[in-house]
This record gives structure tokens, sequence and C-alpha cells, in this order.
């Protein structure tokens, strides 16, 4: 009798177990419904999810959320120079950079004057000057922006100007033959510190912003916003040659309401030879984004240094640049991202055409069903990235060039409105299809890292020093004339032409001397 009643008991809490176990699987697999569906719709990377669900279930120090944290992209003990020397000889911001006068092309958008030699440009014009106005005080410099004629330079004075303020308005319009230019002779001898919401509020055409440093001196991090907010009739907008430090996003575009109620939105910039970055973690919700451009087409972003940008509040995803809102024809070429270059936190993002999306208020025609038609990424060095180094969010017809991204997490190309040509690319993570994106990829290098990368080369094993962002060859058989020859492929990182058959990455290596991105 006894054992009987044993045997009845082990069934019964056999039976219990076996029922707990049905209902925790069936947990399981509803917990990796709920988390795909979360994944599908948010725009955000998939390890900030996993971390905000913990966070959510108070396991954000637990084992699991080690798994999801991501260690610094920033190898330990790397020492870069500093960003702000005044002889800086290398990428972006530079004294030897020589400021010829700006082109237009015969729609009246800013060009890079390398594109007349390489044909991408036919018929221009270029800038001219009539009068120059010297000032040498802060009040002076904002009277002159305030009563600013077509082909005036304003040109400060060396020294240091502190401007406190909400904004600082730029309303005056320029011609496409004379556009306003606020100026120093040279880069680092005129200090602009704003203390400042959105410090220039440009919203006429035709102004030219050239040799400037310009830092946010603000006590919160959350009123330093932008350093240039160009919204509605602020096309032909162009800065050079300047170093830009401490806002949260260094350059915000966007459209206003005309007064007929369509929205205006500032078409056609030039950003060009300048150098981004925050000298820490800005501790803010707002986005940290160094160029948030919003809904606006031909803006062309070549030449930078765009470093250290990271978010310390909110979801802490943070952007080097994108370009959203059906926007169109944006170009990113040739520039230096460094997501982690002297601080390492956060989830940093290279490049993007569609960021995080964009509300149907802010998008161009109120379409959100496209973020961007006909991008270009090309001559690129991207690396350091906690995430990806190029996101293409519902981002069509983009093509991708001849580009380097070195320990970031690749290439992402997202939902069914994304597709994009990706050839003759340089990188340690992966071109990834999510959501039916779509690529057409061909003669790209795709280097060794774990098992998977076992019999491939490792970017150390094909450059001196890649840490450094020092791309010389030493292995040059994955590299040199490997590439496919495309109709948008002109020129390399340093200026030199592209051959019949062209080099892998942004450099051509072939009898030429590689420009040197850091000043080492």
């Amino acid at each position: 009798m006894t054992e009987r009643k044993d045997v009845s008991v082990k069934r019964f809490f056999n039976l219990i177990r076996n029922v707990l176990a049905v209902f925790g699987l069936m947990g399981i697999i509803g917990l990796g419904v709920a988390m795909y569906v979360l994944l599908k719709s948010t725009s955000q990377p998939p390890r900030t999810v996993a971390q905000k669900v913990l966070e959510r279930a108070g396991l954000e120090s637990a084992f699991l959320a080690a798994l999801v944290e991501r260690k610094p992209a920033r190898p330990e003990g790397l020492d870069l120079p500093p960003l702000d020397a005044f002889d800086w000889m290398g990428h972006g911001a530079s004294l030897n950079n020589n400021l010829l006068p700006v082109v237009f092309n015969l729609s009246g958008l800013p060009v890079p004057r390398a594109w007349l030699i390489s044909g991408e440009v036919g018929s221009y014009s270029e800038q001219s000057v009539s009068r120059t106005l010297k000032v040498n005080t802060a009040s002076d410099f904002l009277s002159a922006l305030g009563r600013a004629n077509p082909g005036d330079a304003i040109t400060l004075s060396p020294g240091s100007y502190t401007i406190s303020r909400r904004t600082i308005p730029v309303n005056r319009p320029g011609t496409v033959d004379e556009p306003i230019v606020v100026r120093a002779e040279r880069v680092g001898e005129v200090s602009l510190e704003l203390d400042t919401l959105e410090g220039f509020l440009v919203s006429a055409p035709y102004w030219i912003f050239e040799n400037l440093e310009i830092k946010g001196v603000c006590s919160t991090h959350s009123r330093c916003e932008h350093a240039f907010h160009v919204v509605g009739s602020g096309n032909g907008f162009v800065l050079r040659n300047s170093r830009v430090s401490d806002f949260n996003a260094a350059i915000k575009a966007n459209a206003i309401d005309g007064s007929d109620g369509q929205r205006i939105f500032p078409d056609g910039a030039l950003i060009k030879n300048n150098t981004f970055y925050n000298t820490s973690i800005r501790n803010t919700r707002s986005p940290v984004v160094p160029l948030d451009l919003v809904g606006t087409d031909h803006w062309v972003i070549r030449g930078n240094i765009i470093a250290d940008f990271s978010k310390g509040q909110g979801d802490q995803v943070s952007t080097g640049a994108f370009i959203k809102g059906n926007s169109s024809n944006g170009v990113f070429e040739n520039n230096l991202v460094v997501c982690e270059y002297s601080h390492s936190g956060g989830v940093r993002l290279g490049l993007s055409f569609g960021g995080g999306g964009t509300g149907s208020s802010a998008a161009r025609d109120h379409v959100v069903s496209i973020e961007h038609t006909g991008g270009l990424v090309r001559n690129n060095v991207v690396m350091n990235c906690s995430d990806v180094g190029l996101y293409l969010n519902k981002a069509r017809k983009t093509t991708v060039l001849n580009n380097i991204f070195y320990r970031t997490m690749g290439i992402d190309v997202r939902f069914e409105a994304s597709s994009a040509v990706i050839f003759n690319n340089i990188l340690d993570g992966r071109i990834r299809s999510r959501d039916g994106g779509t690529f057409i990829e061909n003669n790209n290098l795709i280097t060794g890292s774990g098992v998977r990368g076992m019999f491939r080369p490792d970017f150390k094993d094909l450059f001196v020093e890649p840490d450094r962002a020092d791309f010389r060859l030493l292995k040059p058989g994955p590299v040199v004339a490997q590439g496919i020859r495309h109709d948008k492929l002109k020129e390399d990182i340093c200026g030199h032409n592209r051959g019949d058959q062209p080099d892998l990455g942004p450099f051509e290596y072939s009898e030429h001397t590689l420009c040197r991105l850091l000043d080492f």
C-alpha cells in the first residue's frame, strides 16, 4: 500500500514538473516572439533593445547584461593626437588647406572644386567678394551679421569672442555670385565661444563660414544644442576648414513653414574639411549627432573628421552623421569617422542614410516610407564604432564605394525600401540585409576575425598600423588592382585619380604617397 502511495506521489510531481516545463517552454517562445516583434518595430540596435529589456526586468547587473554589453571599440592604451592642435597637419581642418573661392554649379548648389577636375560638374560660377568688414569685438561681430550685404566678407580679428544668448540670427540673404562670408584669416586664430541654445540660426541663402574655431561653453549639455541650425531658405550654406566642438548636434538642418504654408527645406550645402568632436560624453537626452540633417537634398559632406560623439542619457545611441526625412542625393565622401577617439561609451554608429527614422511632420512631403534616395558613400574611413559603420534605413538606390570600415559591425541594409550597390570596400564586420533590405555586393574584402575568418587576412596583416589610421600597405596582393570600375569612382581620399583597375578601399596605392589622416 505504501509503495502504491509513493508511486502516485511521484506521478503527481512528474505531472506538475512536465506542466511547468511546458509553461516554461511556452514562456520562452513567447519571450522570443515578443523580442522579435520588438526588434522589428524599433530602429535601435539589437544590443540596445536587449539592454533595455534586461533593465526593465531588473537584471541590468546580471550575467546576461554582461553578455549584451559591448566592449569599447577603441583599443586600450591607444594615444591619439589632440584634434584641437593649432598646427594640425592631418585630415579635417588644417593650416594646410588652401581656401580657393567656393564654386557653385548651374543649379546654384555649392560643390567641391575637385568635382570640376573629375568631370562631375560642368559649367560653374565662383564666389566673389566686394567688401571686407573687419571686426574685433563680439558686439561688432553681431552688428555686422545684422547688416551684411551680398559680397561682404566679415573678417574677425585674432582672439576669443564669447556670445551668450539664445540664438544668433543669420537672416540677410547673399547671392550665388556674391555669398556672404564669415571668416578668420587662419584656422585657430579666432575662437567663438558660444553659450547659446542653437548658435547661428541660418535662415537666408548663400552664407559661407570658414577658418573658425567654434566651441560650446554652456554650463549644461542640454543647452548647447547646435553650432549651426540651417533652416528654410538657408540653401547654399557652406562650412569649411573649421573646428566645431562640444555641441549635441553641431549642424542641424530642417524645414520651416513658408508664408504660403508650404514646407521650405535648406537644400544644397557643402560641409568640407572640418573637424567635429566632443571633449566628453554629452550628459543629455537630446540627439547627439554631429551632423543631423532632415529632409535636405544635395548636401555634400566631404573631407571632415567626425569623432567622439556619444549621448550619456536616454537610449545612449548616437551617430556620426545622418541624412534622413525623405531627402535625396546626399554625399558622404573622403571623411574620417572615429566613433571612439579619446573616450568610449554608449552605442555609436558611423554614417547613415535614414538614421533612426523620421516623423511625418518633419519629413519632406510628409513621406516616411522612404528616408533617403540616391545617396553616395565613397572613400571614407569609419573606425572604432560599437555598432555598424554604415546604417541604411529605408535608403533606396544607395551607392557604397571604396570605404574602409575598421573595428565596426559592418554595414546594415534595413527594410524593404532600402537598396544598395556595395563595391570595393574593406571591412572587418559584415554586410547584412535586415527586414527585407536588398543589396548587390562585389569585390569587397571582408577580413578575418574569429573562427570564420581563420583563412582570411586580418587588418593588421594588411596595413602598417590601422589603430592609428595608418593604412599604408604591408600586403598589397588582396588590395591593389582588385576593384571594379564604377562611373562614380573618379578619385581616392587623397585626390589621386583612379585607374581602370582601381584598388580596394579609399586609397589608390600605385605610385602615390598616401595623405595622412591623423597628425602623427
